[in-house]
């Protein structure tokens, strides 16, 4: 029975039983050449230990792999790939030794031939599978299943070419290995088609890694990194050997990517992996830089100096090099940290290009701005307000807040992830971070603000609407069969004039009172449109009446309401006076009814707008709470926002400031 993970008992016993064949095969092949008494220059010169490094190396991280993710192939490649080199290893001890003891041609001719294609299989299958496979193990699509089979179909050109690259370590004796029948004239056209055929391999490689780096997440663009770490030394050393190196050391490029790719596919949040990258890039290409310039130098003076080329040429070389080497290197660490960093060392770029998306798509494309802009796993703006503003990545263990404030007060905040092997956010990112948070917080802000007026004209809208149908509904329903019965009483008294006047004079009666009835209904539904007070009386006088019909509480106690205005307001617009005389008496009445206050001041100044306070001296028992937020505080505030003022209100003081725009 299986986990999560697809672990089974019998896939254990396998992936041990795997490795402890690789570890006896490279025991037994080391312990032969140690016996054989092989020097340590024969060893390095006849590639005699790689074999063995790479027998071990592979075996123990494909194992690791095959342990925590069993139905990941990529462990089981390694373990195939790294079996292959342990019997070439193993083959070559024991032919050494062989040699040594004097053991038959043929069993020795045997293990050699056997020993001499098992690693060349192993490369030209698994080595390569694991490549395509990797992360996951699977195909980025199913086209490029064409390109396995064609690899499985090509590798006998791999086995016949690769299989004669010995080293002359078996030349002229009974060890000598067979190979592949090819006719000798036809040896260069195979080197050719097979570095072809291996060109056509790596771009496919490439192709396919470009593919995931692209399509993937953050996860996956991590796990390639970690592959690309693993790659590095073996690119240095295949470069270097451009410039004279012996490619006998090239194998041991190879013993960090088992590594690599073990990390990769279990533990690759072990560290930034992207420091890693950027520092092998950076150092790695200055190496084959200094090595490329200084061979280059070295040929080209010498051709020119003719006294004392030997003394001369290198002496010039070391101070063009000394004196190229820090430029060099601070022009390649710019372009490896903006590859992997993206803009971070250069914060006012970074903020432009997330001022363009945020131009462009709004607060909601910030956060994928953020993340690509500067690699990060994952990046959140939160508004305060709670107005959804977008998100980007995979939130992971460790985050860093930046707080968004505008004039003094929090309109939202930047979350961040942190990379993985970081404990806390670099100075670089930080610098970014802090640059971007002014226009980020304006933008915030601005988006509040603009969903505020939104929603106030929606509800102004709304509210027309509601009153426009209050109105219909009040006319047809009451004023409209008002009108019709005094029509219909009209005409019955026009029929009963001439020969009923009594009864006539009587319905003239009742169509006197119809009539009064609808012109006290007219009355009211202009009451409802705008105070009358207010066109009667004035601001001041119509708050001044209504002060006095609440200067009583419901339990018989006076109230003292005071107003404080100048003795000649200035003329206002009509929207000012009525949001003003309903904010006034909303806070008149609540004082009275909620408050249990005995005194009330009422203060108007004028200004730059209309400044109006309404406060008491209340004192709630009981648990009440002064001020409750509810209905009528929620319309004092809509009402002064509608006409682009404020209202604040708190316990015992309720304070509205409107601006005046142009008077009437």
């Amino acid at each position: 029975m299986e986990d999560e993970y697809g672990r089974t008992r019998r896939r254990t016993v396998t992936a041990y039983v795997l490795l402890l064949l690789a570890l006896t095969q490279v025991t037994v092949g080391a312990g032969a050449l140690a016996v054989a008494g092989v020097s340590g220059a024969d060893l390095v010169h006849y590639d005699m230990v790689i074999d063995l490094a790479v027998g071990l190396a592979y075996p123990v991280c494909g194992t690791v792999i095959a342990l925590h993710r069993p139905r990941n192939p990529i462990g089981w490649l390694l373990i195939v790939y790294g079996l292959g080199h342990a019997f070439t290893g193993l083959s070559t001890g024991l032919a050494v030794e062989g040699l040594r003891a004097g053991w038959s041609p043929e069993a020795l001719h045997v293990l050699t031939t056997i020993g001499r294609h098992t690693w060349i299989v192993a490369s030209s299958t698994a080595f390569v599978f694991v490549f395509f496979l990797f992360p996951d193990g699977r195909l980025p699509g199913q086209r490029w299943r064409w390109a396995l089979i064609a690899q499985l179909v090509a590798s006998p050109l791999d086995i016949a070419y690769w299989a004669r690259y010995d080293w002359g370590l078996y030349d002229g004796t009974g060890a000598q290995p067979s190979y592949f029948p090819v006719p000798p004239g036809w040896l260069p056209v195979l080197q050719r088609v097979v570095t072809v055929k291996a060109c056509l391999v790596l771009a496919a490689v490439m192709a396919v890694m470009w593919l995931r780096y692209r399509r993937g997440g953050e996860q996956d663009r991590r796990r390639l990194l970690w592959l690309l770490a693993g790659v590095l030394p073996l690119l240095v050393s295949i470069m270097l050997q451009v410039f004279g190196f012996p490619p006998v050391y090239t194998s041991y490029g190879t013993l960090l990517l088992p590594v690599a790719i073990m990390i990769a596919v279990i533990r690759h949040e072990l560290l930034d992996i992207r420091l890693v990258v950027s520092r092998g890039l950076l150092y790695g290409a200055l190496t084959v830089g200094v090595v490329a310039a200084y061979v280059g130098l070295v040929t080209f003076l010498q051709s020119l100096l003719d006294p004392h080329p030997e003394l001369l040429g290198p002496a010039l070389i070391s101070v063009v090099l000394a004196v190229s080497f820090e430029p060099a290197r601070r022009l390649l660490q710019r372009t490896v940290d903006r590859a992997l960093y993206g803009d971070r060392h250069d914060p006012v770029r970074a903020v432009s290009r997330i001022g363009e998306r945020l131009a462009g798509g709004g607060v909601g494309a910030v956060s994928e701005a953020v993340g690509e802009g500067l690699r990060l796993p994952y990046a959140h703006l939160a508004a305060e307000s709670g107005a959804p503003s977008g998100s980007w990545g995979t939130p992971g263990k460790l985050t860093h807040v930046v707080t968004l404030d505008y004039d003094g007060r929090r309109v939202g905040e930047l979350v961040i992830g942190l990379r993985p092997g970081e404990q806390q956010v670099t100075p670089a990112d930080l610098a970014v971070l802090e640059l971007l948070a002014v226009p980020l917080a304006a933008a915030l802000h601005a988006t509040d603000l603009s969903r505020q007026l939104q929603l106030s004209r929606e509800r102004i809208v709304a509210a027309r609407e509601e009153e426009r149908r209050r109105i219909r509904r009040d006319l047809h329903d009451g004023l409209g069969p008002t009108l019709a019965g005094a029509a219909f009483q009209a005409d019955a008294v026009r029929n009963l004039l001439a020969f009923d006047p009594e009864r006539a004079a009587g319905l003239l009666a009742e169509l006197r009172a119809e009539i009064g009835g609808a012109v006290g209904e007219i009355r009211r539904l202009v009451d409802g449109l705008r105070p009358p007070d207010l066109d009667q009386l004035g601001l001041l006088g119509a708050l001044r009446e209504r002060s006095a019909r609440l200067s009583w509480r419901a339990d018989g106690t006076p109230i003292a309401i005071r107003v404080r205005a100048p003795e000649l307001l200035p003329p206002l617009p009509a929207a000012v006076e009525v949001a003003a005389y309903r904010i006034a008496t909303e806070a008149l009445t609540n004082a009275a009814r909620h408050a249990r206050a005995t005194r009330v001041d009422l203060r108007i100044e004028i200004g730059e707008g209309l400044r109006l306070e309404v406060c008491d001296d209340g004192s709630p028992v009981d648990g009440e709470t002064a001020w409750r937020p509810g209905v009528g505080i929620t319309s004092m505030q809509e009402r002064a926002a509608e006409l682009g003022g404020s209202c604040v209100v708190g316990r015992g003081r309720v304070e509205a400031t409107l601006p005046l725009g142009e008077p009437p």
